[in-house]
């Protein structure tokens, strides 16, 4: 991917939100009389959501909720969207750290992209030096 292709992905995931609850795909869940399968939808890039930063907000959920791990399972990401199990009446009362958890998403996934594209060069540049040492020793010079 090219650096300006790659800022670009970065900055549109850097700045995904929550922007709504999606009505339709807002259910019951299947034999419960109070858990709902809560959809908010997040401002996904075209791209689409990266494995990464998915497995990044899983971290950062547990730690905004380090005493709470019944609430450890109940956030996760589907698609382009967050689904929140747990009873209507107390979705206001998580949306905010629902909020932060995606916020510091963002911020330690804009991270892990540049420490990865870091490791990239630096290989692409052990690959240039090789190359080059490799051109010096096939040389013969007297």
């Amino acid at each position: 991917m090219s650096e300006t292709n790659q800022n670009t992905s970065v900055k549109s995931t850097a700045h995904i939100r929550i922007v709504g609850l999606n009505r339709d795909k807002t259910r019951k869940t299947s034999g419960s009389g109070t858990v709902y399968q809560v959809y908010f939808e997040l401002s996904v890039p075209q791209s689409g959501m990266p494995q990464a930063w998915r497995n990044i907000f899983e971290g950062e959920w547990k730690v905004l909720n380090p005493t709470q791990p019944h609430l450890w399972q109940a956030a996760s990401v589907d698609g382009r969207f967050l689904v929140m199990h747990c009873p209507l009446q107390e979705i206001a009362a998580h949306l905010s750290a629902l909020k932060k958890a995606v916020a510091a998403t963002n911020i330690t996934y804009k991270q892990y992209v540049q420490e990865q594209a870091a490791k990239q060069e630096h290989r692409e540049w052990k690959q240039e030096r090789k190359t080059v040492d490799d051109l010096a020793e096939s040389l013969h010079f007297e």
